[in-house]
């Protein structure tokens, strides 16, 4: 049977749920420990504006009340800002009415309704959902509902199909804090894919799902190596980390020499998380992951390979900022997998943002446009209950001229966190040298033809600002200069 693994600081949360609204919902965020268990990472209430819920301190509401669009909304903003390992794994309800923790009651035979119309929702609104990520779709949810009345929790675990099924799940709520371990990747974009679309106007996003598929084919095709070396798959990251420490004890252990004097070599390793031993020096705050990609005549079989016309080029050049984080008892080929999921969804997540902001979507094919996707910050999730080892962090994306302002207030309306603008982490991803961005891609173009380049229509807040107070004052300047000319030519 499938466990479900609560911190005290859920249960805490829950109950202030149903204390301050009598009735509240939201998304369970989780992680898959192993193929039994999911912990909880974190539980966020819904602050979606809500029409048919305007009044959330009447007890009388129940799951069917429940707008599944705001919802689905929560999910997918808060699938955006999950690292790798992490997912939403599901829904939780919180009342201060018994029933919603009662199995036998009408209220809970709208939670299976509730999870196919948020499942639906899910697979039309977003093409990425299951279909871009290096994995298999998930389609067993958890479903958690709190009384506040008896103290009692309901779990159930939703297999999607067949008009939803219902089945048992277990549940714990554990004193120890769970144990996190840290794994940071970079990965490098630069590489030129050619455009085939032979119109005239070609479709940016369409090219942009082309730079997708390729790099989920490269993900698939490519070897992740933990701190410089391959790891065996089937073992898990527990042993991995005793088998490096085992060697770090090996290399810091004294060696007596023949005058009685010791040589030690390395540092001692200490602290709740192993600190491993590497050929570059002693890494204790996280373990440091490659993403290796193979020669790319490799990928392609010799009857694949073609002489092809194409109207154009397309070339993504950067870095992807990765972290993920881990239980002990995560497989290695787990790890592996998180790594190349994390990459994948940040580069999926960057170019939705970027293409929501498009006033048009096409472009002609004769121009060169140079386009900069929004770049990756971190935060730390703020708990009440200290985890050991690593502090978990989601991540958010910003614009150039962005203020870290702006993740602040998606962190309090998805994820129902308050944070400190102060502790956002902008320097992850470094923004692209201003010359590159605006004539860097000129290279090779004749330059006596402005016309052709075309920079991103993405506003950019600073600039718009500028601009707007501009206009005023020279709106302001003009109408003294009426006044003035108004009283001089009437006294003539």
């Amino acid at each position: 049977m499938r466990t479900v693994l609560l911190s005290k600081a859920d249960e805490v949360y829950l109950e202030k749920c149903a204390q301050e609204n009598q009735f509240s919902y939201g998304i369970i965020v989780g992680h898959q420990a192993d193929l039994s268990k999911s912990v909880v990472v974190h539980l966020a209430r819904n602050n979606e504006e809500d029409a048919d819920l305007e009044d959330l301190t009447d007890v009388r509401l129940t799951i069917g009340d429940i707008n599944a669009q705001a919802l689905a909304s929560q999910w997918l903003s808060a699938s955006k800002m999950c690292p790798g390992s992490f997912d939403v794994i599901g829904i939780f309800v919180s009342s201060s009415s018994p029933d919603v923790s009662n199995e036998k009651s009408d209220d809970f035979k709208n939670a299976k309704k509730l999870f196919s119309d948020i499942y639906d929702l899910l697979l039309k609104s977003n093409s990425s959902f299951g279909v871009y990520t290096t994995d298999i779709a998930q389609t067993d949810f958890v479903f958690l509902a709190y009384s506040l009345v008896d103290k009692k929790v309901l779990c159930k675990n939703y297999s999607y199909g067949n008009g939803g099924t219902f089945s048992n799940m277990d549940h714990r709520f554990v004193d120890k804090p769970f144990e996190w371990i840290q794994l940071e990747s970079t990965y490098d974009l630069d590489d030129v894919l050619p455009i085939l679309d032979a119109s005239r106007r070609v479709n940016i996003e369409d090219q942009f799902q082309n730079i997708i598929k390729a790099v989920r084919r490269n993900l698939l095709a490519s070897e992740v190596f933990l701190q410089n070396e391959i790891v065996e798959d089937t073992i898990d990251l527990q042993a991995y980390i005793k088998k490096k420490r085992t060697k770090a004890d090996k290399l810091n252990k004294p060696s007596s020499t023949g005058g009685g004097g010791s040589v030690s070599a390395g540092s001692t390793a200490s602290g709740s998380l192993p600190e491993l031993a590497s050929d570059t020096g002693i890494i204790s705050d996280s373990i440091r992951a490659s993403i290796v990609l193979p020669v790319k005549c490799q990928l392609s079989k010799p009857s694949d390979i073609k002489v092809r016309e194409f109207q154009g080029t397309l070339r993504m050049s950067g870095i992807i900022a990765s972290k993920v984080f881990c239980s002990p008892r995560n497989s290695i080929a787990d790890v592996k997998r998180f790594l190349r999921d994390d990459v994948l969804r940040s580069l999926i997540t960057r170019i939705q943002v970027y293409c929501d902001g498009l006033t048009d979507p096409y472009v002609n094919n004769e121009a060169l446009y140079v386009s900069e996707p929004p770049r990756r910050v971190f935060f730390n999730l703020p708990t009440e209950t200290p985890s050991t080892g690593a502090t978990v962090q989601f991540s958010e994306y910003l614009f150039r001229g962005e203020a870290p302002t702006v993740a602040v207030a998606q962190a309090k309306q998805i994820l129902d966190v308050e944070l400190d603008p102060e502790t956002i982490s902008v320097e992850a991803e470094g923004l692209p040298d201003d010359s590159n961005f605006t004539n860097g891609a000129n290279a090779g173009v004749d330059r006596t033809d402005d016309s052709r380049t075309l920079l991103s229509s993405m506003p950019k807040p600073e600039l718009s600002r500028s601009l707007y107070m501009l206009g005023i004052a020279v709106a302001l300047l003009i109408l003294l200069s009426s006044v003035v000319l108004h009283y001089v030519l009437g006294d003539r």
